[in-house]
Parts: structure tokens; C-alpha cells; sequence
């Protein structure tokens, strides 16, 4: 396993919350996923913080907050929040990779 946190940013400002995923390319290994807050990010596989395991994995970013959904009005359909990045949603196609080493790693994304 490597611990992975690292930032997130859109235009050189924090993304303020959402996720960071990432998929493996090859498959057989588990993903791994971080909450955003205030452009940081944290991977956990199984536990908070336990990180990724090593190889290849192509990412997917939302900047949307996953408690945002409405839910005010009873018996109304919950409103999904809109995207700013839709581009970087899905991680066969938002372009962003990355290689997940044993140990600390430290996995920066400049969106724009």
C-alpha cells in the first residue's frame, strides 16, 4: 500500500469539496477514494487514510459536495448540483493518471 493525500485545484484555487477516485487500469486492484475539503484530499481503500494499493490508476475528480443533495422539500426528488468540471467525472476519459508508490505519495491535480 502507499499513503496518497495531495490538492486539488481549479484555476489555482481550492476546489472546496468533493472527491478524488482512483480507478486501477488493470482492473485487479480495488479503487480508492478521498472526501475534498478545502482543496485537500486524503485515498482510503478499506480504512480512513490506509491510502491505495501500488500500481497504475486513472483518476476521476468531482467538485461536488456528495451531502448536497436536496432532500428539504418531502416527497420532491433530490436536485443533483451541477459540475464545474464535468470533463474530469469520468477517469477513462478526464485524462489524469496516476502511479501510486509503497510508502508516502504525494499526488498534486491542477485542474483548469
Amino acid at each position: 500500500m502507499g499513503r496518497v493525500s495531495g490538492t486539488v485545484t481549479l484555476d489555482g484555487k481550492p476546489i472546496p469539496k468533493g472527491t478524488v477516485t482512483f480507478i486501477s487500469t488493470d482492473g485487479q486492484r480495488p479503487n480508492a477514494t478521498g472526501s475534498i475539503s478545502a482543496g485537500a484530499y486524503t485515498l482510503q481503500t478499506v480504512e480512513p487514510g490506509d491510502g491505495a494499493v501500488v500500481g497504475e490508476y486513472n483518476v476521476a475528480i468531482s467538485d461536488i459536495d456528495p451531502n448536497a443533495f436536496n432532500t428539504a422539500l418531502p416527497g420532491a426528488a433530490p436536485s443533483t448540483p451541477k459540475s464545474a468540471i464535468p470533463k474530469y467525472l469520468d477517469a477513462s476519459a478526464s485524462g489524469l493518471t496516476a502511479k501510486v508508490e509503497s510508502g508516502s505519495n504525494t499526488k498534486d491535480f491542477a485542474l483548469k
